[in-house]
């Protein structure tokens, strides 16, 4: 685990972020790797946890037992906030992927107390608020991460975003989204202090190089992106241009790989700690 630290004036009191993403839960899927989250999250002891999307590897997975069962105890633990990506809204395997609403998964998210899905919504507490929106089936697999399909999308979105409050946007995929706030800047989204995301897999590098890499040169490359545009800019760790931050993903090669998944287990199954620190210290304590 590598955990960043960033630094706000807003008033808000210190706090500790679990990010998680790219679970692509299946139902044979590994209690094990579950239990270890689970473990990391209670000995690291997060004020809130985050899951950045793609939450199911094929979107109808209808067991989803051991997946809810998980998701409950997280809430049990601290408020869970989520969002959804593009393996949450598609089934089928590598190249042969069709578009699927998955009711019975979204039913679930709403049903578990203590979890919040956003999806355009927000969830606000001591000055914080977090913030997630999901991009279309469309955007990810048909148009494969147009930055004019991100754009058309984004002005859709209700984003409601204060300048008082610290706040936290939850974005499966980075591809788009910084560029975009640079280049719009009275888009409300702007108001995002942090953006959280996932979807990279750490750029198909391994992370063990490419984290001290980034660090030193305070990048985020890697090597190629789930869109196929090679050395993707946003593809893991800390975001420096504007504080952003690109989790690995708990699974690396998913279900959907077939015969690659069988090697996902040389990967580390490492949740990610977020501190954010207020720079005036009497809002600290």
């Amino acid at each position: 685990m590598h955990n960043e630290t960033f630094y706000t004036t807003k008033e808000v009191k210190d706090f500790k972020i679990a990010v998680i993403s790219d679970i692509h839960y299946y139902p044979d899927y590994n209690q094990k790797i579950f239990d270890r989250i689970l473990n990391q999250i209670k000995e690291n002891k997060p004020d809130f946890i985050t899951i950045v999307g793609d939450i199911l590897d094929s979107s109808d997975t209808t067991d989803l037992t051991k997946l809810e069962k998980f998701l409950k105890e997280l809430a049990n633990y601290t408020i869970t906030l989520v969002s959804t990506g593009n393996h949450d809204e598609k089934k089928g395997s590598m190249k042969n992927w069709t578009s699927n609403k998955n009711t019975k998964f979204i039913e679930m998210l709403n049903s578990i107390n203590n979890l919040y899905y956003l999806n355009d919504t927000t969830f606000s507490i001591n000055n914080i608020t977090f913030y997630g929106f999901n991009m279309s089936y469309n955007y990810y697999e048909i148009d494969n991460e147009k930055y004019e399909t991100f754009c058309k999308e984004v002005n859709n979105l209700k984003c409601n975003l204060n300048d008082t409050n610290y706040n936290v946007t939850l974005c499966h995929s980075p591809i788009n989204i910084y560029k975009f706030v640079k280049e719009n800047p009275n888009h409300n989204l702007n108001k995002s202090n942090l953006i959280l995301s996932g979807h990279m897999h750490n750029g198909c590098l391994p992370f063990i190089l490419s984290y001290p890499i980034n660090k030193i040169f305070k990048s985020s490359r890697g090597i190629i992106s789930p869109a196929r545009t090679l050395f993707p800019k946003y593809a893991q760790g800390h975001i420096y241009e504007r504080d952003g931050y690109v989790y690995e993903g708990i699974t690396k090669l998913s279900h959907s790989t077939k015969l690659f998944h069988k090697f996902d287990f040389i990967f580390q199954k490492n949740v990610e700690f977020l501190t954010i620190k207020c720079q005036n210290k009497t809002s600290s304590k």
